[in-house]
């Protein structure tokens, strides 16, 4: 299954224990097929260097280090996708999420943004949150046994 990840559920699961700490770690140790683009990647980084988190650079660093043994990076959707699609969203800046998730043709989009979950943006790609994917992995497993 290849699960496309946005910047909020990875900087939950690096600096929190709970859900996006598990799904993050099942990307690590291969259960699930974890991708994000650069764009996404580029956003962690600038969250993590808020003061909020008090970070060191070493601790930032080793974040970003665990965050790609978990994660595959993938290239960017082209800008001239993007502008195709700017009526999609209210916020522009989350096109580069679901056009990577769409060009991936990706199982799912995990996120908590409320407007990748609407109905809009799932005519592009299957967008949940990161609970109800665990649920539905959690089912599944069962289901096998």
């Amino acid at each position: 299954m290849k699960v496309f990840v946005d910047a909020n559920t990875v900087v939950s699961g690096l600096l929190f224990v709970g859900n996006e700490s598990v799904l993050l770690e099942l990307g690590r140790l291969g259960a699930l097929r974890l991708v994000t683009n650069e764009y996404v990647l580029q956003e962690v980084k600038q969250v993590l260097k808020r003061e909020e988190f008090s970070l060191t650079d070493e601790e930032r660093q080793h974040l970003v280090r665990y965050t790609l043994e978990c994660i595959s990076v993938i290239e960017n959707p082209p800008k001239e996708e993007i502008r195709k699609h700017y009526g999609l969203l209210n916020d522009r800046k989350d096109l580069p999420v679901v056009l990577g998730a769409k060009n991936e043709k990706c199982d799912y989009l995990v996120t908590g943004d409320r407007e990748l979950l609407s109905k809009k943006v799932k005519q592009l790609v299957n967008s949940i949150t990161t609970s109800k994917l665990l649920e539905k992995l959690a089912k599944e497993k069962f289901m096998r046994l």
